[in-house]
């Protein structure tokens, strides 16, 4: 007899084991009734004689499952012929295999757990004891189901799932890789303590109806691990739970692996720890429901339309597709799991992908996109757009500020008030931005002065406005390394490495709580409110630090009357000229002028009020004496000049 190969995970029978199995079922030292009556575990161990240790429990997990055919004698036979050709199981998902194993775990014949049998289907290697905690798990699976109505979600058999799916992973469930782990803590920091999911990746939606009655939900989580786990079981068991994780929807969890959580939050070291943790769980349930809640609503339009929704239809997975689109949830590249990888070089892998395909015309055009879902992308992003255009006009409207209109300033899509500035378009007003103003090849600061693109030497080119956005979209720990290099951040602070890492650890919400605080906006309370939500809150230093100055004036100035002195001198110096250039601005003077006499307004006024704060102090800058060398150099200057 040929050697032979047994294809069943890594059971691997040669033809020296299979004649001796031949021998000893001919002349009776194997006896199938005999084995039938043994515990799994003797019959491991007196199989182990014939094929070895390695192989025994593949043998074993085979005559196991004959165990269970009613016709008990043909499945000893077939147990026996199978030895020289087992079929390659069918991977599959963990929990569906585990379920439907319910005869595997519970032999009517007798109590005993067949143990080798459930440790190779289940991949996991199981002892006694967690075998029938398994069995147990998976029995009241088969009881609840047994009761449950498929057409509706069900909270208790939703739980006894998740029950079943955590015990497995305890046992053999593979931990978040270590590394990636360590390298998402900064953002999983930076994007705590708050209720973002809404106004953050939410805002795609934030027209429809499923988007408010997912606050709700989002609040209960937050407050309660009871809530997010029902809301979980709920989801799990949610008719359509099968059709949409197939087609690719987003849904995610809190668990060890990485790629099924939301990717603001994708290491679990500070799970436990209050408050992150609540802002972990409100943010996955706004994100499941609102996916949810959206793809049952778009199935049944699809439906009433005539369009396939049957399992592995392109509609179904157009819809899935648009769903993950509006709710920052696009899938980036072909390979699932490379998302926490990409987590750690960008800040927000998916979300930056679902703005794209949102301004995407494709998804809007393309017949060969499901009807039902090109709609429902067209109604999300008009209705998005215009909610947030009527949320700026409304505010301008009551406080008389007038906002900005024009899509190359950086302050479009932005209610603007004083030195703060709050996103209400999710931060998809960025992208807007740079293609206008790299279609227009022009810039408009938030001084209102315009400046086109150019090519020469000092001048801002279209390639460094790309690489200024693309250093904004960087992770904490890649802009981290580019901070480092350039040693200032994204927007010219001058930073120290240590000032830097603190900067990756402060919760944003929190931080730009505290930078609105120290400022002199109106409405605080809103803006902090809008934020805690998800808008993006930034108020903007317009500080000059006298001490970064080379300038010999300076260094003059703080000599005479002593550092702390010269602190204070600095901190006036930026006072009045926060509140004229807050004043000026606004007249209509100013705006009239063109922005060469604008730049000159600013530098003018700057030297006015410098020269007021030394007045006080009685600071007159001596030229110093010129030295010999400084002769020396002058002349060789002159000299150099062309005739």
């Amino acid at each position: 007899m040929k050697a032979f190969l047994v294809n069943m995970a890594t059971f691997c029978l040669m033809k020296p084991d299979v004649e001796k199995i031949k021998k000893a079922l001919k002349d009776g030292t194997i006896d199938p009734v005999k084995m039938a009556g043994m515990a799994s575990e003797a019959r491991h161990k007196f199989l182990s004689s014939f094929v070895g240790e390695t192989n025994a429990k593949q043998v074993n997990s085979l005559f196991e499952s004959k165990l269970l055919l009613k016709n008990q004698k043909q499945a000893y036979i077939t147990w026996a012929k199978r030895l020289i050709g087992l079929s390659k199981e069918v991977k599959q998902d963990m929990f569906s295999r585990i379920e439907k194993l319910d005869r595997v775990l519970n032999p009517k014949e007798n109590e005993q757990f067949l143990q080798d049998l459930a440790s190779t289907r289940l991949k996991v290697d199981v002892s006694q004891t967690e075998a029938k905690k398994i069995f147990d798990l998976s029995q009241k699976i088969q009881e609840l189901k047994a009761k449950t109505d498929t057409t509706k979600y069900d909270v208790p058999l939703g739980l006894a799932r998740l029950d079943l799916m955590d015990y497995i992973n305890s046992l053999g469930g593979k931990k978040a890789d270590f590394l990636t782990n360590i390298a998402n803590i900064p953002q999983t920091l930076m994007t705590s303590l708050d209720l973002s999911a809404p106004l953050n990746q939410g805002w795609g939606m934030v027209s429809r109806k499923r988007f408010y009655t997912s606050l709700y939900t989002m609040l209960k989580s937050s407050v309660s691990k009871e809530s997010f786990r029902n809301l979980q079981a709920e989801t799990i068991t949610n008719p359509n739970y099968q059709l949409a994780k197939k087609s690719g929807l987003r849904l995610t969890d809190l668990g060890d692996k990485l790629n099924l959580r939301e990717e603001s939050m994708m290491s679990n070291i500070f799970d436990k720890v209050p408050g992150i943790s609540a802002s972990q769980r409100a943010y996955t349930a706004f994100l499941n429901k609102l996916r949810i809640d959206s793809f049952n609503d778009l199935i049944k339009k699809a439906e009433v339309a005539g369009e396939d929704i049957t399992l592995g239809s392109k509609s179904v997975e157009d819809i899935a597709k648009v769903v993950n689109n509006f709710t920052g949830g696009a899938r980036v590249g072909k390979i699932e799991g490379a998302t926490p990888f990409l987590n750690a070089i960008f800040f927000s892998p998916r979300k930056i992908n679902s703005a794209i395909q949102m301004i995407n015309p494709v998804n809007y055009i393309s017949p060969n996109i499901s009807k039902t879902a090109r709609l429902e992308a067209t109604r999300n992003l008009i209705g998005s757009l215009a909610l947030s255009a009527s949320v700026i006009a409304l505010y301008s409207l009551i406080t008389g500020k007038k906002q900005e209109t024009d899509p190359t300033s950086s302050d479009f899509g932005k209610i603007r008030s004083g030195d703060t500035r709050l996103d209400v378009t999710g931060g998809n007003a960025t992208y807007i931005n740079l293609l206008s103003r790299l279609i227009t090849g022009r810039i408009k600061s938030s001084g209102g002065i315009i400046r086109k693109l150019g090519t020469k030497y000092g001048e801002t080119s279209g390639f460094d406005l790309i690489a200024q956005f693309l250093r904004y979209k960087l992770s904490p720990n890649a802009s981290l390394l580019v901070d480092a290099i350039t040693k200032s951040n994204a927007i010219g602070e001058k930073k120290t490495i240590p000032e830097s890492v603190m900067d990756r650890f402060k919760p944003m919400f929190a931080n730009s709580t505290v930078e609105l605080l120290k400022s002199d906006t109106d409405g605080k309370f809103g803006f902090t409110l809008a934020s805690l939500f998800g808008a993006g809150l930034n108020t903007y230093s317009q500080e000059t630090n006298w001490e970064e100055s080379s300038n010999k004036e300076m260094k003059q100035f703080k000599e005479k009357i002593g550092e702390n002195t010269f602190k204070k001198a600095n901190e006036q110096f930026n006072t009045d000229y926060n509140e004229w250039f807050k004043t000026i601005i606004e007249t209509e003077e100013y705006k009239k002028l063109s922005d060469e006499n604008k730049k000159k307004v600013v530098t003018n006024g700057k030297e006015k009020i410098k020269e007021n704060i030394f007045k006080k102090y009685n600071f007159k800058y001596k030229q110093p004496k010129e030295t010999k060398t400084n002769k020396i150099e002058k002349q060789s200057v002159k000299r150099l000049f062309p005739k």
